[in-house]
């Protein structure tokens, strides 16, 4: 685990510098760490971060600081990445999938000073010449495509009102904000006056009570309705909400790919994850004969529907996120989503449902059995690792077969990570030093191909600096697989690389290669058995041996490519 630095106990809410106010403001949201690269535009707020409580963790590049500060946020409610101008830009990838799949990230960007943008002069880093208005605003115009709110601190006066209303932007809608920050305004002098955080609005009380009155007249009349749970009730804290809402009146739940484990997977009313005709065919049976669907916080998208096969109930449905309420053919724009589920439980509905649910959590009674000298599949892989799993574990997936073949691992709450919408390779190896950093007290188990895994597995020496021991398991089928069933070419094959032996590289951590159960087996037994050390297991396999999973997605897929 990483070690304690020698840092001040308390933030200096007294300090009167920009940079520190900025700094005193994530900490008081919980931020205790910063992923970046250092940088001379940024150099001083990165000297400012090693003077403060906040711990500034150095990565190999920009783009995985973003991945790693994406994951913080996801568990911890705020992620921090800091850049430095123009070069810092290869973190639009990071910025994109936050924004897509609702993270609350938050972008500093270094810049040229205020002075020396005024000359209009060429200097590194600057993409475009200054205009007429002293700055060059490329990276500016950039991330605007990509952030909920963005602000250049270039006058120490209005900073503060800056800074408070871009963080309040990122926190109620969970999604990336940037920072730009011109190198002599990080140490010059904030105003001393108070200055309040705002505040979320409420929802119009007589819309709210309307929308509550057409649910309830919905459900009361219906058979056996199912809540479809997502990412957004995740990241908006909600789950209290809506299980007391399913216990009161046994109600089952199902959860989208991207709101995978909202609740717990051992519930008694979960049902399983639910993507259409993705999902496993008990989860399809019981969701396609239910009558009502309560949808909260779901991204309606290609995967999460399972290429659109997922059921909505036309007449019975029940459609609430950040974006709005929509219940049967009526919208409420001044609901808001978290004002209506917390609302939900005392709602008034009287009807308690009744009826079996196929709980998933009776899938875990079937025992894996090892053969010791047989040769690990893809399936028989993830039905080893669900054998050693328990609550202290914590998952985060890469995008392709890893993703599919966790969809059907059953976890505890708030135990799961992917990019299961924006489907980006490369976010596993760091997504896991980022989770593991935001819940210290959990093991991060880290499912990587063998193509994502190249893409970012040098991250994995920011692991052993800092002390972290994430568990890494490369899925090494020699190149990209998900791509092989749509269309096969040598594009899709990559260099094979000695996985285990990474750890000799980078200076810590123990490799294994395992091909049969037996050898993955005892890998897992070791590798969980162990805190304070990374473990990389690479486990070889057919380049065409697929999940269960993979094979549904395949069967939808194949004919549309």
């Amino acid at each position: 685990m990483m070690k304690a630095a020698n840092r001040p106990k308390e933030a200096s809410h007294a300090s009167q510098l920009v940079g520190n106010y900025l700094l005193d403001r994530l900490h008081q949201h919980g931020v205790r760490h910063i992923f970046g690269i250092p940088g001379d535009y940024v150099i001083r707020l990165n000297n400012l971060i090693e003077k403060h409580p906040i711990q500034f963790i150095n990565t190999t590049r920009e783009n995985t600081a973003g991945y790693m500060a994406d994951a913080y946020g996801r568990v911890r409610g705020l992620g921090v990445a800091c850049i430095t101008y123009g070069v810092g830009i290869n973190i639009a990838n990071a910025m994109s999938q936050a924004y897509v799949e609702g993270s609350p990230l938050v972008v500093i960007s270094g810049a040229a000073g205020t002075l020396e943008s005024a000359k209009g002069s060429s200097m590194h880093h600057l993409i475009n010449k200054p205009k007429s208005s002293g700055l060059d605003t490329t990276q500016l115009e950039v991330f605007q495509k990509m952030s909920v709110a963005q602000t250049v601190l270039s006058d120490p006066r209005t900073a503060p009102a800056e800074i408070d209303r871009v963080l309040h932007a990122c926190l109620r809608y969970k999604k990336p904000v940037y920072l730009e920050f011109p190198r002599d305004v990080v140490e010059a002098p904030v105003p001393a006056e108070e200055h309040r955080f705002p505040s979320n609005p409420k929802s119009d009380p007589e819309a709210l009570q309307e929308a509550l009155d057409e649910t309830i007249n919905i459900l009361s009349n219906s058979r056996k309705p199912i809540i479809w749970v997502g990412h957004e009730a995740h990241t908006h804290r909600l789950a209290p909400a809506i299980l007391a809402f399913a216990e009161k009146h046994h109600i089952p739940i199902v959860s989208s790919l991207l709101g995978k484990t909202v609740v717990s997977e051992k519930h008694p009313l979960f049902v399983g994850v639910y993507q259409g005709e993705m999902s496993l065919q008990q989860v399809q049976d019981f969701a396609h004969t239910c009558d009502c669907a309560v949808v909260l916080g779901v991204m309606l998208s290609d995967v999460d529907t399972g290429m659109f096969t997922a059921h909505l109930y036309d007449e019975k449905k029940i459609i609430a996120g950040q974006a709005g309420i929509t219940i049967g053919h009526h919208h409420y724009f001044d609901v808001y989503f978290e004002d209506f589920v917390k609302a939900l439980p005392t709602a008034g509905l009287e009807t308690r449902y009744v009826g079996e649910v196929p709980s998933a959590s009776r899938r875990l009674h079937d025992r894996f059995n090892v053969s010791s000298n047989k040769t690990i599949s893809s399936k028989t892989l993830f039905e080893c690792l669900q054998s050693h799993l328990t609550n202290d574990h914590f998952i985060v997936s890469d995008f392709g077969d890893c993703l599919f073949g966790a969809t059907d691992l059953i976890l505890d709450q708030d135990s799961f990570l992917a990019s299961a919408y924006f489907a980006t390779l490369g976010f596993g190896t760091p997504g896991a030093i980022g989770a593991q950093l935001a819940a210290p007290n959990r093991r991060v188990i880290g499912i990587v191909g063998d193509g994502a895994f190249q893409m970012t597995a040098m991250e994995l020496s920011t692991a052993v600096r800092y002390h972290l021991d994430p568990v890494i398991i490369v899925l090494n089928n020699h190149g990209y697989g998900t791509e092989r069933p749509l269309l096969e070419g040598s594009f899709n094959d990559i260099q094979n690389w000695n996985y285990a032996k990474i750890p000799e590289v980078i200076g810590g951590g123990i490799g294994f290669r395992c091909t049969t159960e037996g050898e993955f087996d005892q890998a897992l037994r070791q590798a969980l058995g162990t805190r304070g050390q990374l473990s990389i297991i690479e486990v070889e396999l057919d380049k065409c041996d697929f999940s269960p999973a993979m094979q549904r997605f395949i069967k939808l897929v194949s004919n549309r490519i």
